[in-house]
């Protein structure tokens, strides 16, 4: 699975410019893709994590509409920022922060630092 990002001049400052460098074709999904991983974030905090049969609650809570939340949620899971997991106990597939992104760029940035050295 592959995912395309915008990459500017100006390094991302902050989660929000993060999101729009992924989110670039459809700049209105970055504030509610934040809102969603601060949601997850919370979620994964307590001994319920936010499971993916709760997205309608979800999109009425936050006026989005399925398309819009199907479409960020995909973007979420290909960048490595968020990913599905089977509870066996709770028979019940949730979502969770992962850090695969993070780990993507390191690894990016591993091979252009060793380059430039050489």
């Amino acid at each position: 699975m592959s995912l395309k990002i915008e990459i500017t001049d100006k390094p991302p400052q902050n989660l929000e410019e993060i999101l729009e460098s992924l989110f670039w074709k459809e700049p209105e999904l970055v504030k509610t893709a934040e809102d969603f991983l601060q949601y997850i974030k919370e979620w994964d905090r307590t001994e319920t994590p936010y499971t993916v049969d709760q997205w309608k609650q979800y999109t009425l809570k936050k006026n989005i509409t399925q398309s819009s939340y199907h479409n960020m949620l995909k973007r979420l899971k290909r960048a490595g920022m968020i990913e599905k997991k089977y509870n066996q106990g709770r028979k019940k597939h949730e979502l969770h922060l992962k850090k695969e992104f993070s780990e993507v760029l390191y690894k990016m940035y591993s091979i252009w630092d060793e380059y430039t050295r050489s």
